[in-house]
């Protein structure tokens, strides 16, 4: 797992083709949750998340922890942002 993302987020048509990946990702989550700007802001936020996230995990892992020993921490870091997420969607 760890050389499959080094050899993406090295090799700049491979990462472009990601980023391509999560905007489609983000267009169709926009779709459902709003037809407006303020469903692409969701989808954007929610899709900035996991990104955010699973670049975390693949760091630690890439560091050579593995991916038991850093589960408690993926799942208490997703916990805190999916709650941010909902706090902010909440208090406009």
């Amino acid at each position: 797992m760890v050389a499959f993302h080094r050899l993406v987020f090295s090799t700049p048509s491979l990462a472009g083709r990601l980023l391509r990946y999560m905007l489609d990702d983000e267009e169709a989550l926009a779709d459902v949750l709003d037809p407006g700007v303020r469903g692409r802001l969701q989808a954007a936020q929610v899709i900035a998340v996991q990104r955010v996230l699973a670049r975390t995990n693949w760091q630690k892992i890439a560091d050579g922890r593995s991916a038991h020993d850093v589960r408690p921490e993926a799942v208490a870091d997703a916990d805190q942002a999916f709650a941010q997420l909902r706090q902010v969607a909440t208090n406009p």
